[in-house]
């Protein structure tokens, strides 16, 4: 192979270097791709880099449940003044592949009557 040829083969694959990183970052992988809802008293919140973050009891376990990065949370409305800690928050998303790992990427919260997308674009297959 040339030195061209191995320049322009870098060049190539220098977006795929980059964006594989991001990927595994922000990726789902750990995520089942079924439906999991859980509804839990709160008992911590952290709206933060580089996702906000819940602490929900089931009565039984803690659960982290993972948000929307901060900017979509906000725009969606959810922020610590919504939610007080003891309050009863219903997560829907996808929960972890492992059963041993109480942890859920969510897309939609309830807290009482008000409902908060933080990713609109996946809640809307909830309404279907």
């Amino acid at each position: 192979m040339s030195p061209l040829s191995r320049l322009l083969a870098l060049f190539a694959a220098l977006p795929l270097m980059v964006a594989v990183p991001a990927l595994a970052h922000h990726g789902w992988s750990w995520a089942s791709e079924d439906w999991f809802e859980l509804e839990g008293s709160l008992t911590d919140i952290y709206i933060g880099q580089p996702h906000p973050t819940l602490t929900l009891n089931d009565g039984t376990n803690d659960w982290t449940v993972e948000l929307a990065p901060v900017d979509r949370t906000l725009a969606s409305g959810f922020d610590e003044d919504v939610v007080a800690i003891g309050d009863t928050v219903v997560a829907h998303g996808h929960r972890a592949l492992d059963e041993a790992d109480y942890r859920m990427k969510a897309v939609r919260l309830v807290v009482g009557d008000a409902t908060y997308d933080v990713y609109p674009e996946f809640a809307a297959e909830l309404d279907q």
